[in-house]
């Protein structure tokens, strides 16, 4: 479908986070619509379920269930209203994702207020821009360490009244103690403890006060904003509402019903492996909204991720495509190099024959034994590695190798494509185990429509649409016009409503012969080398690409060693046979690609990418200015 769009002003956020008075409604209205009653909701029904799981300092198994999730919340959110916060006013939490970072949530979906996300890695120059954009009033920080940047740049936050903080470097003051620890709203000082907080809370802010304050939460009130990963330009806040998130966990598939008399009170657990950010928002309300139990990575090396998941035994895993990668190598890298082609052509064949199945075709007797076998053998230990519990793994955020999808298909892992982003909640298409097309990112959920406009750009409304970013006026930016969301991307639908992602309008790369072309798809191929884990390609007025590639630095280490070649970075990217093996792979990446798409040459780097350089997004997405930047002396020497 393709749309022809006038340009028109939307109704602004107002600096309050309430709804403005003529705003069109973005979600369901009245209480039943809003996320303010769900903490209390799941303590009154599953008390003693197990809400969130977590390990300890000491790797000891912790959990949290509904009540206490609810008692820390409730404390939380009446310590917020005791420092005079009212409804609409910002709360940022400056942390990892960790429990109280998943309370802290919830006591602003139960009082009114708006939660804004900044992530450990987050430097002062940004924490000044974000809570000076936003206008935030309080801070919740993890430790000392995240506390004292925040302390560097409060002259520069005039808005900023009172710092919270989770894990103080010395005991918190005794409860009785906590008025002449915090002062008062109208003269606070500067830092509470988080159990302080909730001391004060629960002494001077009635219960039946909160109460009112959940009540009072229209659909249309802000819940939390979200600033932009940045790939280009300032990051902008996203201006996301109760009914924005309750739209996308309706259009969710509901739980199985569990066996009858079953003990676990939960539906199965989620399990997080990103950060605080746009898939982790979503699945912390997802997993009170559907009973599941929220898991959360505990931040290790890359090589840890798989044994994590297979200790976590998820249902429900949502991935961003570099975490499937990691999980790509580290599966092959389970068998001896000698097999590994054998494995995906194992792989290949397996999704030949399920899609045969799924059309209804019986396979021939030998083919229907192979794959009975390799079914229990090959295939099962595959999917070990995702814990044996899988109901879906979610992949979303930038594209995938089409080479690892077939391999996970054809391994049986219930693995779908989606597509959503910050200005919708996360959540916009998807396909599903039982209703998906290769290559695409499924179909529109319930209630959300997707075009096309003239020039290919990807358009999506629904009440999962955001009303806009945090202090513009969608005159001035224009990123939703009459009711469509300008996503950026590039794609097309096929006649069943299936979307397919072809590339993003501003990371088109045009070359100096006049032809624009995207880098998606020569950097999906090379990263099907679990040597690659990142390929930046760079030609803008160029007559050709080249690509900056980074190296998986474990699985390099493997297989360095397993040739007996050096296996520190900065020599390994020198040695001759790891360049022919690079060579190698783009030589059959390139193999696949149209002319214009074709890298002629490629620079590798001794180190990955890095978040605390700023060279990847807060979404782990390749920041491509930041990198081409960085490096463009090195990229242009590979012209001469």
């Amino acid at each position: 479908m393709n749309v022809g769009l006038s340009v028109g002003g939307d109704t602004p956020v107002a600096r309050d986070g309430r709804a403005a008075p003529d705003a069109r409604p973005s979600g369901p209205s009245g209480t039943g619509g809003t996320l303010a009653h769900l903490a209390r909701r799941n303590a009154e029904r599953w008390p003693t379920a197990a809400a969130i799981r977590w390990r300890g300092p000491a790797d000891e198994p912790c959990h949290m269930t509904y009540a206490e999730a609810w008692e820390a919340s409730e404390g939380t959110a009446r310590g917020l209203l005791s420092l005079g916060l009212a409804p609409g006013d910002r709360v940022a939490v400056l942390s990892g994702l960790r429990p109280e970072w998943t309370t802290t949530l919830l006591a602003a979906a139960a009082s009114g207020l708006v939660v804004v996300s900044l992530l450990p890695s987050t430097v002062p120059e940004e924490i000044v821009h974000v809570l000076g954009d936003c206008d935030a009033r309080v801070v919740v920080c993890e430790d000392a360490e995240q506390l004292a940047k925040v302390e560097a740049a409060r002259p520069r936050l005039p808005h900023l009244r009172h710092t919270v903080l989770i894990d103080p470097p010395a005991p918190a003051s005794p409860p009785d103690s906590a008025d002449s620890a915090a002062g008062s709203a109208e003269s606070p000082v500067r830092t509470l403890s988080l159990d302080e907080l909730q001391a004060r809370g629960r002494r001077d802010v009635d219960a039946a006060e909160l109460r009112r304050h959940s009540d009072a939460v229209g659909a249309d009130d802000l819940l939390a904003i979200i600033y932009t990963s940045g790939t280009t330009g300032p990051k902008k806040g996203c201006a996301l509402s109760h009914g924005n998130y309750v739209s996308v966990l309706r259009a969710h598939p509901q739980p199985p019903p569990r066996p009858e008399g079953a003990q676990e009170h939960t539906n199965g657990t989620v399990f997080v492996v990103t950060g605080p950010h746009t898939i982790a928002m979503l699945m912390q309300v997802l997993a009170w909204w559907s009973r599941y139990t929220l898991v959360f990575r505990r931040g290790g090396p890359d090589d840890s991720l798989v044994d994590e998941i297979r200790a976590a035994r998820p249902q429900i895993l949502p991935l961003v495509p570099l975490a499937l990668e990691q999980i790509y190598s580290s599966v092959l890298a389970s068998w001896p190099e000698e097999d590994v082609s054998l494995v995906v052509e194992a792989a290949r064949a397996g999704l030949d024959a399920r899609e045969r199945v799924r059309r209804g075709e019986v396979l021939p007797p030998r083919l229907q034994e192979w794959f009975d076998a390799t079914e229990k053998s090959l295939f099962a230990k595959v999917r070990d590695h995702f814990g044996g519990a899988l109901r879906r793994v979610t992949v979303s955020g930038a594209p995938v190798s089409r080479e690892i999808l077939v391999f996970f298909l054809g391994c049986g892992v219930p693995l779908v494509e989606c597509y959503g982003m910050t200005e919708t909640a996360a959540a916009a298409t998807t396909n599903t185990p039982d209703a998906y097309r290769l290559g695409t990112v499924g179909r529109p959920l319930p209630g959300v429509e997707v075009a096309t406009a003239p020039d290919g750009e990807v358009l999506i409304r629904g009440a999962n649409v955001f009303r806009g970013y945090w202090g513009y006026h969608e005159d001035e930016f224009g990123s939703v016009r009459d009711g469509w969301l300008h996503t950026g991307d590039l794609g097309s639908i096929d006649a069943d409503g299936y979307v397919t992602l072809t590339g993003r309008k501003k990371e088109l790369i045009q070359l100096s012969h006049g032809v624009a072309v995207s880098p998606n798809p020569i950097e999906s191929e090379l990263r099907t080398n679990p040597l690659i884990s990142h390929a930046v390609a760079y030609g803008e007025g160029k007559p050709h690409l080249v690509v900056l590639l980074t190296l998986n630095e474990p699985y390099a280490r493997k297989w360095a060693a397993e040739r007996r070649l050096p296996t520190a970075m900065a020599s390994l990217v020198r040695d001759p046979i790891l360049l022919r093996e690079l060579t190698r792979t783009v030589q059959r990446a390139n193999a696949t690609l149209q002319e214009y798409y074709r890298v002629r040459t490629f620079m590798v780097m001794d180190r990955d990418l890095s978040l605390g350089e700023r060279e990847l997004t807060i979404s782990m997405k390749v920041a491509r200015h930041v990198v081409h930047a960085r490096f463009r002396e090195e990229l242009d020497a590979l012209y001469r």
